[in-house]
């Protein structure tokens, strides 16, 4: 029985250094899954700050096309009317009666310059061929050249065509504007989607790690329940071999009592039988017949 005891004890000193371990890993893992999640958590809520700061930037950029959209739409109506102004002057110029310019003249001048220059460009000339054509060619030019200076200078004083060019200045300096605020615009736009992109890789990098952090604190705290109830099986062996040493402490108790009740039976057994043949007993002898209950 002493041999068995001492086994069981052994063993129950063991699991209660397997019960302690387990605590102090539980407490581990649980505590680094804590941390965990409070780094994700703040992650997590970094991703939402930046994806609310990508969405206010989208908008600003939609906001930003649809002017530049309502901007181009509005330039080229400008240069539409651009293009009609100058078309109206051209047609008022090409039929105005300009004194000492023939509108008719002119152009027939102009073809004539025209045909001369392609015969001297595709055409094979001997010299003096080609020195008649050059002097044609010049003679041409300066002759249009003046009869459109001089038509020039008299349609300035045209009151049509005054109102014309104010018009076509007019518009040509809005289409201009808008053009170069468009280009600005455009730039501007541009930056803001570089912004985007680059937010969002880093949007997408955070969120990763978010993920990573999430992953080790489910790791850790599997790890945790799983170090639990190893704990709280070795807790519940413990107390089983507490209880087995309890018992067997019991029971060898009672079984030394027994031995040692029947040794007193025994010894008063005797004792009682020299006392009946009337020897004579010491005071420790009477005691004990006294406790075994002879006497």
């Amino acid at each position: 029985m002493t041999d068995l005891l001492q086994e069981i004890e052994q063993k129950r000193d063991v699991v209660r250094k397997i019960v302690d371990e387990e605590i102090r890993k539980r407490d581990e893992a649980s505590e680094d899954s804590h941390h965990f999640a409070e780094q994700r958590d703040i992650l997590n809520a970094k991703v939402r700050e930046m994806r609310e700061e990508v969405k206010k930037k989208i908008a600003e950029k939609n906001d930003l096309i649809d002017k530049v959209q309502k901007m181009r739409a509005e330039k080229e109506d400008h240069y539409a009317k651009l293009s009609e102004l100058r078309k109206e002057y051209r047609r008022i110029r090409d039929t105005s009666n300009i004194q000492g310019v023939d509108p008719k003249d002119l152009r027939m001048r102009e073809k004539e310059l025209q045909r001369l220059e392609i015969r001297q460009q595709t055409t094979e000339l001997n010299k003096t061929e080609e020195l008649k054509i050059v002097s044609e060619i010049k003679k041409l030019t300066n002759e249009i050249k003046k009869m459109k200076k001089q038509r020039d200078v008299e349609l300035e004083g045209n009151d049509k065509i005054r109102e014309i060019n104010d018009q076509v200045k007019k518009e040509k300096d809005l289409g201009e504007a808008l053009k170069k605020e468009i280009e600005g615009i455009s730039n501007q736009i541009t930056e803001i989607s570089e912004s985007i992109n680059s937010q969002l890789q880093e949007l997408d990098e955070v969120r990763k790690k978010a993920d990573e952090y999430h992953e080790q604190f489910i790791k850790l705290s599997q790890e945790s329940e799983r170090r639990h109830e190893a704990f709280i099986q070795a807790r519940n062996d413990l107390r089983d071999m507490e209880k087995v040493i309890s018992s067997i402490r019991t029971k060898t108790k009672t079984t030394k009592k027994k031995e040692k009740e029947g040794e007193l039976q025994k010894t008063a057994t005797t004792l009682f039988e020299k006392f009946k043949n009337g020897e004579q007993l010491t005071t420790e002898d009477l005691l004990i017949l006294q406790k075994a209950g002879f006497l």
